[in-house]
């Protein structure tokens, strides 16, 4: 008798998307978090967080805006990618 057994396939760990979910809040605390912190405390130390909004030349409130959307997709893309992963 042959033997009937299927091949077992490797499981998916999710290590990947996990890897994906962790990138995207690292972009977020980034570009997001820290140029805020960089504004509202006046801390040169943050400095190089601020540099791709600089082009911008935006003054007074108008440059928390940048910052302020990449914190908000970055937040809305790692939870889709969450729930995912929580659905497979």
């Amino acid at each position: 008798m042959a033997d009937s057994r299927q091949p077992q396939r490797p499981q998916d760990t999710g290590a990947g998307s996990r890897f994906v979910i962790n990138l995207v809040g690292v972009i977020g605390l980034l570009f997001g978090v820290l140029p805020i912190v960089r504004y509202l405390l006046d801390l040169s130390l943050f400095e190089f967080t601020v540099a791709p909004y600089e082009w911008l030349r935006l003054e007074g409130a108008a440059r928390f805006l940048p910052p302020a959307m990449v914190l908000v997709v970055c937040i809305v893309v790692a939870y889709l990618l969450e729930k995912r992963l929580a659905r497979d």
